[in-house]
């Protein structure tokens, strides 16, 4: 009998077998050849005259300041050679060299110079041999997952099949690089048993299951021993009464539906209903009598109801405090499903459509509550209770006798929210099979006999392009096999003849998944053929498997046309799955992914819900100018960011102003990116754009995405915000500091500011060089703290130091980040250049060459005909050259 270990056993030899003779034993990318020895190009004699008049000064074998000796180059470009001039062209290109207090060449004879060693360096690099190899580049998480969701129309928001991935490596910010996407024994297993689970979510050969209904009363939380505990002792053991409604206190815990908790019982779409109302939003609080000075309640905000996923799966049921916790507390896990704004003194049934996981069930929060910190609500209206309550009440309170603190709160009027009723219906499925069965088998009944044309056509999509029958046959054998032993076995197995062709073609479905085709994109010449510039489009934009319309153009050969590959680049950015395209480039370029990696230790980020408004700013802003092709000095300032209330808060901006654009279009943007409001309603969490009056808060360089993570959470460092500057706003990363120089900073003795230790850390010539460029840019950020808030004074034993962010940047002075912003404005080309590498860096999925700079270069010339536009951008670079070749 053949086993389902066995047939596991089948997938993996089968897959490294073929991995193997694809890949041989490293399925990292194979490295070009090593070019022919004794390879040399002259330098022009403009080159010569540049570097003697300009460079030889302080880089001759005598000076070698920094270590650096041009004469020691000679005058060609040879192996040895070549990457020392590219240091150089990089050095006069960024106009860094000569350095400012030198004397300068003329833009002019700069320019001639840079073109006149750009191209004897790419004739050097073109001279060497082609690498003809294949280049094999594996799927990385994002695009595994949107592969699957988009192959299979599944919705994997609430189980990733990634999740147990290792971390993608990154080069330059990016997980697309070929060579650093390489491949384990421990990923493999991981691909098969990813395959598995998403072979047995897509494939349902069973009836369509029934929806069922799940009413529920009060109360929900039975777990939670605390305020609702006083509640429902008060109104059924006290007031011998059915408990009318179960009531959310406070912010930062959750309320079951335990009466679901052993989670819903098959993974679908449910409609959630809720009855819910606010309560006593605009209670007569004496925020000043309350410790802490505040409950963090705003009664100018609705009251707002959060529904995420719990489950109980994976945690020992005997372990009462794990799973107190996962039922009442918010976990890292849990999964945002909905947020409404409850409306107030009104019951009011609250619906939503959401997929939820077997094994999951909802839980209910109430996320701008007061706080339960320090019991200060608690203690506020026991203490004043005399003021609080009329007679009536205040007899009615003593006479409760609630044990201790717990419950006493029912009898005042705080803000809360009241859930009266739930009712939970599902899997809902409005077509059977589904649409992930019908993506395999199509519209017809599976017939065994018909195996090879299930898996060819199948294997047509998951692999993005032609497969001969002859690929898939070793698939069809593995097929044949399991359905041989189910025969074999008879009726032992206790499968019918039609389930055990139902499991055996399972099996192919999961083989194909696993196969290298499915896993790796391959680029096998120099230039691309139509369907790997389909995928190299999709995957840049979509981070997903092309779809029918690119793949016909693939199959016309017309994607080799520049035109046709502008016209769908288009069409792939007007499809709401270019957002993958947003987030994917935005955590690479500004290295996003590490927002909140290292948590601030201020309160506010937190009370505030600052993160996720950080990254959605950043998000609106690129995806406005993404969609209006707005251009890219909007990135180096401008005088408008999109904000919500606590985001609004943060900035000092007028909130009771700018929320009288809720609701109203933006041009670029469509409603749901402006309100996260996941499956709910609820406008006053809602994004808008507001005008900027303060010049020091525009462009990326004010967002406190971008300050809270090139900071560690506690305080801010010039050096590291610098460093961040000139790596991702002008594409000139400064050096590794030398081996020599320690990681203490020379004496510091006497330093009371950052900028003290810094001058003397530049006191030590081998850090001056590099903190010449660094600096600048970092100090400009210093009126930022660690999570982007505008100070001036920095706090030191008690003792306010001010911030001094005046600086010299390109050969001019600035006064604070204004001044060093306006400055930024007048290196565009070089902004632009940054730009334009990150995206090629991100679509072609390899380090860039020497023999780019011609094709980059062209691109910067031709964007900036119309102002350097972001959009235009991104589709200089699908047209270009470079796209099609590998």
């Amino acid at each position: 009998m053949m086993s389902i270990r066995t047939v596991t056993l089948s997938l993996v030899i089968l897959l490294a077998a073929v991995v193997t003779e694809a890949f041989g034993a490293d399925t990292a990318t194979p490295t070009a050849a090593s070019p022919a020895a004794g390879r040399s190009v002259a330098l022009s004699g403009a080159v010569r005259t540049f570097v003697s008049t300009h460079c030889l000064a302080c880089h001759d074998d005598a000076t070698r300041e920094s270590g650096v000796s041009l004469e020691s180059l000679g005058d060609t470009v040879t192996d040895a050679t070549a990457k020392g001039w590219l240091r150089a062209l990089e050095q006069i290109e960024r106009g860094t060299m000569p350095p400012p207090d030198q004397e300068q060449p003329t833009a002019e004879e700069r320019h001639a110079a840079v073109l006149a060693l750009e191209g004897t360096l790419v004739a050097d690099a073109r001279s060497r041999p082609a690498d003809d190899d294949a280049v094999l580049r594996r799927l990385n998480r994002t695009e595994y997952r949107r592969t699957i969701e988009d192959l299979l129309h599944l919705d994997l928001s609430g189980r990733d099949p990634t999740r147990d991935f290792p971390d993608d490596n990154r080069s330059h910010g990016f997980a697309s690089n070929g060579e650093k996407l390489v491949t384990s024994s421990f990923l493999l297993r991981q691909y098969l048993r990813a395959a598995e689970d998403v072979a047995g979510r897509a494939i349902h050969f069973e009836e369509q299951p029934e929806v069922r209904r799940f009413p529920l009363k009060p109360p929900f939380d039975r777990t939670t021993l605390g305020i609702s505990y006083g509640e429902r002792d008060y109104y059924i053991k006290t007031l011998r009464q059915t408990l009318p409604y179960q009531s959310l206190f406070y912010r930062g815990g959750c309320m079951p539906l335990e009466d679901l908790r052993e989670g819903v019982p098959l993974a679908g779409w449910y409609s959630i209903r809720i009855l819910a109302e606010a309560k006593f939003r605009y209670a007569d609080i004496d925020h000043k009598k309350m410790f802490g000075g505040t409950s963090l309640t705003d009664p100018s905000q609705p009251n707002r109801l959060v529904m995420e996923t719990g489950s109980l799966v994976g945690i020992d049921p005997s372990n009462k405090d794990a799973v107190n916790e996962a039922l009442t507390t918010p976990r890292s896990g849990d999964r945002h499903l909905a947020t409404w704004d409850v409306p107030d003194d009104v019951p009011t049934w609250l619906e939503c459509r959401v997929w939820l996981e077997q094994g999951q069930f909802p839980k209910l929060s109430f996320p701008n509550g007061p706080t339960g910190s320090n019991h200060r609500l608690d203690m506020y209206v026991k203490e004043n209770k005399y003021t609080l309550l009329d007679t009536a009440q205040l007899e009615a309170y003593e006479k409760a006798n609630l044990a201790g603190d717990w419950g006493h709160l029912i009898f005042f009027e705080t803000p809360r929210i009241r859930i009266q009723e739930v009712e939970v219906a599902g899997p809902i499925n409005e077509q059977w099979p589904p649409q992930s069965h019908l993506a395999v088998f199509g519209a017809e009944p599976y017939d065994s006999a018909k195996a090879g044309e299930v898996l060819r056509a199948f294997a047509e999509k998951a692999w993005r392009r032609p497969v001969l029958a002859a690929e898939v046959e070793p698939i069809v054998r593995l097929v044949r096999a399991v359905e041989k032993a189910a025969e074999k076995n008879g009726g032992n197995s206790g499968q019918s003849p039609e389930e055990a062709a139902h499991s055996a073609i399972q099996q192919g479905v999961k083989a194909i998944l696993c196969s290298p085709e499915f896993i790796y994109r391959e680029e096998n010449r120099d230039t691309l053929d139509g369907h790997e510039i389909a995928s190299r489009l999709s995957y840049f934009l979509w981070s997903s498997l092309p779809d029918e319309e690119l793949l016909q153009h693939a199959a016309a050969g017309d994607l080799l046309r520049p035109d046709v590959r502008r016209e769908q680049t288009e069409r792939l950015l007007a499809d709401p799955r270019s957002d993958t395209f947003v987030n994917e480039f935005l955590d690479g370029w500004l290295v996003m992914r590490k927002l909140g990696t290292m948590a601030p230790v201020f309160p506010v980020y937190f009370e505030d819900q600052l993160e996720p408004a950080m990254r959605a700013e950043t998000r609106l802003f690129f995806k406005r100018l993404l969609h209006v092709n707005g251009p890219i000095a909007d990135f180096l300032d401008s005088d408008y960011t999109f904000v919500n209330r606590g985001l609004a808060k943060h900035y000092g901006l007028d909130w009771r102003a700018a929320e009288r654009r809720l609701g109203k279009p933006v041009k670029g943007l469509r409603d749901e990116d402006l309100q996260p409001d996941g499956a709910g309603a609820a406008a006053s969490t809602a994004f808008v754009p507001v005008k900027l009056t303060d010049k020091r808060r525009g462009g990326l360089l004010g967002q406190a995405s971008v300050l809270t993570l090139t900071a560690n959470g506690v305080d801010t460092s010039p050096v590291v915000r610098g460093a961040w500057v000139l790596e991702n706003i002008l594409g000139a990363p400064p050096s590794p500091p030398p081996p020599n120089i320690p990681v203490i900073e020379p004496d510091i003795r006497g330093a009371t500011t950052i900028r003290d230790r810094l001058q003397k850390h530049r006191d030590n010539p081998s850090c001056l060089s590099c903190h010449r460029q660094i600096d600048p840019p970092g100090f400009a950020l210093e009126s930022f703290d660690a999570i982007g808030r505008w100070r001036a004074h920095y706090i030191a034993n008690n003792k306010p130091l001010p911030v001094d962010a005046s600086g010299e940047f390109g050969g001019t002075t600035f006064k604070d980040v204004s001044g060093f912003k306006e400055e930024l404005l007048k290196h565009q080309p070089q902004f632009a250049r940054c730009l334009v590498e990150k995206l090629l860096v991100h679509a072609l999925g390899r380090d860039l060459a020497v023999a780019d700079r011609p094709a980059i270069r062209s691109i910067v010339e031709k964007a900036a005909v119309d102002g350097y536009r972001l959009r235009d951008l991104v589709l200089l670079c699908c047209e270009s050259d470079l796209f099609i070749h590998k």
